[in-house]
């Protein structure tokens, strides 16, 4: 007979959260596309969206070497 013990869901937290950042980063991209070319010249706020989506690419980056 087997004991029932804790299952380890770490896993499975990491894979949810790197599908939760791939998600975010398609839609940052698609964001930051649409921003840039609505945008008149010499306007910047596409610049926070994309420091977002380097975060995001970046956290991936992390889980995936793990």
């Amino acid at each position: 007979m087997r004991a029932a013990g804790p299952v380890c869901s770490i896993p499975r937290h990491w894979e949810r959260l790197a599908l939760s950042l791939s998600d975010r980063r398609d839609q940052l991209l698609e964001r930051l596309a649409q921003q840039v070319e609505a945008l008149p010249a010499d306007n910047e706020s596409w610049l926070s969206t994309e420091r977002e989506l380097m975060a995001a690419e970046s956290a991936l980056r992390r889980l995936q070497a793990v």
